[in-house]
């Protein structure tokens, strides 16, 4: 998959979310209809919460070297999720719905910045993801493993995450995406 194709297929599952999220009424956000007694609320609110920590992750890398919160995050996902769904608590609906609308974006335009023509490809030093095993000693290294992840490498994972979290909303609340209505709306975003 070439970059271009990445940024289209990401920006497609964004749509796919957010046809989903609007078809849930509103009455039931805060029902903990989910597994593990989450709400669609604290579902969507951890995914928006992984858009700023990329967003976060490619700006700042481009100019310095991370902070420490940010290589927490990826290595404990788990309270990085529970702080981001206490964080977001407050947030209607509506407000949610926004900032993946916002965000999605945010994160593919971040993705490009210190990268040039071959943006994607830029690693991130230092960085390891969740559920990437640590080498067997005297094993050889991949680049990621040596370098850190690449830009791509985070977007493709981020992706297929919101995927498996889409599937877990059409099973639980009976919905399909419906992406129709938000392909009009940015065709008149982009006639104005």
């Amino acid at each position: 998959m070439d970059a271009g194709e990445l940024v289209q297929r990401r920006r497609e599952q964004r749509l796919i979310t957010l046809s989903l999220a609007d078809q849930v009424p509103e009455e039931r956000w805060r029902e903990p209809a989910l597994a593990g007694e989450r709400t669609i609320h604290d579902l969507l609110a951890h995914v928006l919460a992984w858009d700023e920590w990329a967003i976060a992750v490619f700006e700042i890398s481009a100019s310095r070297d991370l902070p420490p919160v940010l290589f927490q995050a990826s290595q404990d996902v788990d309270a990085y999720n529970e702080r981001a769904v206490a964080r977001f608590r407050a947030l209607s609906r509506d407000d949610i719905i926004s900032g993946l609308q916002t965000a999605g974006e945010r994160a593919l335009s971040s993705a490009h910045v210190g990268g040039g023509a071959d943006w994607e490809l830029r690693r991130i030093a230092g960085l390891r993801l969740p559920n990437v095993q640590a080498p067997a000693p005297g094993a050889q290294l991949t680049e990621a493993q040596k370098h850190g992840p690449s830009v791509r490498a985070i977007l493709r994972i981020l992706m297929i995450h919101e995927a498996e979290h889409d599937q877990e909303i059409m099973t639980t609340y009976g919905v399909q995406p419906n992406l129709e209505r938000f392909q009009e709306g940015a065709e008149s975003d982009a006639d104005r």
